[in-house]
């Protein structure tokens, strides 16, 4: 592998690995607001408050599509290095 393809590896490496810390972080987030729900709390606030959070789970979905492409992409061009030897 040539010197830029190992540098543009290990930053979107990185990338991916803190876009899913700060999912985590989020889902963890949410799992906590949920388990506070008790009969003190307005069921309609807290189910609002549950629906803002829609946007965390899409960008959840999105992460999982992106790892999804680059697991393809590396396979891909793996399978071609691999072919010339």
């Amino acid at each position: 592998m040539k010197q830029w393809q190992k540098i543009v590896g290990i930053i979107i490496i990185s990338v991916l690995i803190i876009a899913h810390v700060w999912a985590l972080t989020d889902y963890l987030f949410v799992a906590e607001l949920a388990g506070t729900y008790c009969a003190e709390i307005e069921q309609d606030s807290f189910f609002d408050c549950i629906f803002n959070m829609r946007e965390h789970f899409l960008f959840y979905n999105i992460l999982s599509v992106l790892d999804i492409i680059s697991i393809i992409v590396l396979f891909v061009v793996l399978w071609r290095k691999g072919g010339k030897r």
